[in-house]
């Protein structure tokens, strides 16, 4: 998978997407511990962008309100996914 593959590269131990098997993506969360499959990754991102996009533009950035120092600890934890 290109994403753990990435992943090796840029976040050595942060763990993968998906599981081990490079030849289908982890759909049975209960095989794999912590994957999320695609439909978890949309509900998050859409809840995400539903609850800090105050001013209706679907970006989340400073022109919501949003104090600096809460958006760059966002910002951080989103780099990690």
């Amino acid at each position: 998978m290109v994403e753990n593959t990435w992943r090796d590269e840029n976040c050595p131990g942060y763990g993968y997407l998906y599981c081990e098997n490079i030849y289908e993506p982890c759909e049975d969360t209960d095989t794999c511990e912590g994957a999320w499959n695609c439909d978890d990754i949309e509900m998050i991102t859409l809840e995400f962008v539903a609850y800090y996009s105050t001013n209706g533009d679907n970006f989340v950035d400073l022109n919501d309100e949003i104090d600096s120092e809460h958006f760059e600890l966002l910002m951080d934890a989103c780099d990690y996914n």
